[in-house]
């Protein structure tokens, strides 16, 4: 493969001026830069970006944590990402922490050791020792962005921002939908406690119940966590307590699949007996065999917005948290309340 010094030998210029007209410098005239870029275009030349950084004194690299890549809501968020870091020459580096915080913790300090310039990190659920892994990236002044969720007191680190959807609208339009279709005795099963996105659903939820002067009751209320195992138990829990419903509202997609999984196991017809709504729009929520109501979040601009407010952090501007809207959809596992 040629160098940039093959580039310059061949054209009879100087390695600086050759460097200079691929980067499109105003002092090369536009003839040189033309022949340039026609010699690197007939000897298919690659840039060197990594003797690039060096000489800027940067890395080019970004961290990306998230649970797991196969699960489509984050592969949406890592596909934003990577559309915004490409024109700015930039190169993700992914990690997985399966959801746990300490392997969480050994992906981060695996990235800082390989210097990048900014962390985007969607935070593994716990219920202590939430700031480890900020007081980490504090001490290595990694400009950090959160994406989905964050701790309480995230807002204490200077150079950690977030960017999650409007969790508290998105519990509401859900909730307000059944609602709408007669239901009145409408189950929650609530996301992992020590999450933000958990609280605003739960809001949501509690908000739109006391709009309609629905009681809430603590009975129709269960908790399960972020994937479909979680939502099948915290059903089966309901049916097993004998907790009168005609609706469910669920954290997230995977926990209503589960969910209509031990409803249909049990009996249970979608919609007809039990109207079923999740949170997210995942691949699954349009091609699951009862197409799934659900709370649509903008997924690829999360990431994209993430790494925008990431670079703006870098450049030591002050920034502020953005909560991005959602919107209900609505398909077959929602229907009227029969009477």
């Amino acid at each position: 493969m040629p160098t940039l010094k093959d580039l310059a030998t061949t054209l009879n210029l100087s390695t600086m001026a050759v460097s200079k007209a691929l980067r499109d410098a105003p002092d090369i005239s536009s003839s040189t830069k033309a022949r340039v870029l026609a010699e690197a275009k007939r000897r298919h030349y690659v840039p060197n970006r990594a003797a690039q950084n060096l000489r800027l004194q940067r890395t080019g690299l970004v961290g990306v944590v998230v649970p797991q890549i196969n699960h489509t809501f984050y592969s949406n968020i890592v596909w934003g990402i990577e559309q915004q870091a490409e024109p700015l020459g930039l190169q993700l580096v992914l990690a997985h922490s399966l959801d746990q915080p300490e392997r969480e913790l050994r992906e981060v300090q695996k990235l800082i050791a390989r210097q990048v310039e900014v962390l985007l990190l969607v935070p593994a659920v716990r219920w202590q020792n939430r700031l480890a892994t900020l007081e980490l990236l504090r001490a290595s002044r990694t400009p950090t962005v959160l994406l989905e969720n964050y701790p309480a007191g995230a807002e204490n680190f200077p150079r950690a921002s977030w960017v999650v959807c409007d969790d508290r609208q998105g519990g509401e339009l859900a909730t307000t939908h059944l609602l709408e279709l007669g239901h009145r005795e409408i189950l929650f099963l609530a996301g992992p406690n020590g999450a933000s996105a958990s609280a605003g659903r739960f809001t949501g939820y509690q908000r739109a119940l006391a709009t309609a002067g629905v009681e809430y009751s603590d009975a129709r209320v269960f908790l399960a966590a972020r994937d479909i195992e979680s939502g099948r138990a915290a059903m089966a829990q309901a049916l097993s307590e004998k907790v009168t419903f005609t609706a469910v509202v669920a954290h997230n997609d995977s926990v209503a699949l589960g969910a209509i999984d031990t409803l249909q196991q049990q009996g249970y017809r979608i919609p007809e007996d039990i109207s079923v709504a999740g949170f997210g729009d995942g691949l699954l929520a349009e091609n699951f065999r009862v197409p799934l109501t659900t709370v649509r979040v903008p997924k690829t601009e999360m990431g994209a917005a993430a790494l925008r407010l990431a670079r703006d952090l870098q450049m030591g501007k002050t920034v502020e948290p953005r909560s991005l809207p959602v919107e209900i959809i609505v398909r077959a596992s929602t229907r009227e309340r029969t009477k």
